[in-house]
């Protein structure tokens, strides 16, 4: 099997079929397509055929001060070339802790963004804010220390904004009532692929259920993070099937681990890309203590775009220290990549990306370290998504 150049989908409408798109792309792209050497018209039945319409851009915050370009490795817009490239997006230090990400072109109107601190040490970080800004949407990212302190950090950051209906299962929300015993999040921040709506319970302090109809919890995932400008932070608690959807559970901290009503997002996602481009990987690592393993299959799933599809090897994990965490994801690649992760259970740890690398012999490695509240090294289950932006061609 060989790597060639990644195809990328635009945003287009429900009604849209991917092999149209396809077979039009060189039309719709002004010729852009002309370099590529790849027969999607052959191998587009292997490809996932989304009718949703989706925006999606994410960045490797690789610089903890100043103003800068995302790297561009490690960087990627659907507003550019059918490749996600040709865009950059930019990191703006805003203060001590706090940052701006532009993602040029994407559209502020609704949309959804997950945030992961970058590193060995014991930072966390989360979204404080995204809005409309200079044709684009600004993300804002604030950081810190265990303790609480605002803090400087390296991160990885993700924006998608989704639309329309399909039979995938897909859905995010803004949890924006923290204290409301019951309610339905604000319709512009969230999203059901069924067309239906969610709902949050609140349970008690910090604790809440969000429920999305239609949804099917099997084989699916769950991406949290935190929002707001306080040092709060969120995780997954589980999420199980009901009559009606699912049912995903989520707990809320204070810097000193106490229970805290607290904003947050959600995505959700189940055989399909949480959070856009078209190949991804994801693993709910569920074996806080074991040196090696296979996470379990049932929530678990890489997808590479073209042929073969569903990635026939598992993913494996393992600890290779106390809190330190491995994630080996066959069949991914490194460059345009991005990589998010959750921490899950009832306690209060947290958990971070330190980095991910290529494998000898093809995949992807992501190395998470976890913490508890005074920023030691802890043993915790975690969850993890992996976007991937190549397509693949025997």
């Amino acid at each position: 099997m060989t790597r060639k150049a990644p195809f990328r989908s635009l945003s287009f409408s429900p009604t849209t079929a991917l092999a149209g798109l396809v077979g039009g792309l060189a039309l719709t792209l002004g010729g852009c397509a002309a370099e590529m050497d790849l027969d999607y018209e052959a191998h587009s039945s292997a490809i996932e055929t989304e009718f949703i319409s989706t925006q999606w851009g994410y960045v490797w915050s690789h610089k903890s001060t100043g103003s800068f370009v995302a790297a561009s490795a490690y960087s990627r817009n659907s507003s550019g070339n059918v490749f996600g490239q040709g865009v950059d997006n930019t990191v703006t230090q805003l203060g001590v802790g706090e940052y701006s990400v532009h993602f040029p072109g994407l559209s502020s109107v609704g949309g959804h963004v997950q945030v992961s601190a970058y590193g060995s040490g014991s930072e966390r970080c989360k979204v404080a804010s995204w809005v409309g800004a200079s044709g684009g949407t600004d993300v804002r990212v604030n950081c810190f220390s265990a303790t609480g302190a605002a803090v400087n950090s390296l991160f990885t950051a993700s924006f998608v904004n989704k639309s329309g209906t399909s039979s995938t299962d897909e859905a995010y929300v803004w949890a924006n009532q923290p204290a409301s015993a019951s309610y339905t999040p604000s319709a512009a921040y969230q999203f059901n692929s069924s067309g239906q709506t969610n709902t949050i319970t609140r349970q008690g302090t910090g604790a809440y259920t969000v429920s999305l109809p239609g949804q099917s919890a099997a084989g699916g995932t769950l991406e949290v993070t935190a929002y707001g400008a306080g040092s709060d932070y969120c995780k997954v608690t589980s999420w199980q099937q009901t009559t009606d959807g699912v049912d995903a559970f989520v707990r809320c901290f204070a810097a000193g681990g106490s229970p805290s009503d607290s904003l947050y997002t959600l995505n959700f996602a189940n055989a399909s890309s949480p959070n856009g481009a078209y190949s991804y990987s994801y693993a709910w690592a569920d074996q806080a203590t074991s040196a090696s393993y296979t996470p379990s299959l049932s929530y678990q799933k890489g997808f590479l775009a073209g042929s073969p599809g569903d990635v026939a090897t598992d993913i494996t994990a393992g600890r290779s220290a106390q809190g330190r965490y491995f994630v080996d994801m066959p069949g991914m690649g490194t460059d345009g990549s991005n990589l998010q992760v959750t921490a899950y259970g009832t306690g209060s740890e947290y958990c971070k990306v330190v980095n991910w690398t290529a494998i000898s012999g093809g995949g992807v490695r992501g190395n998470i370290a976890c913490f508890d509240t005074d920023g030691d090294p802890a043993d915790t289950r975690f969850v993890t998504v992996f976007t991937d932006e190549d397509v693949f061609i025997p």
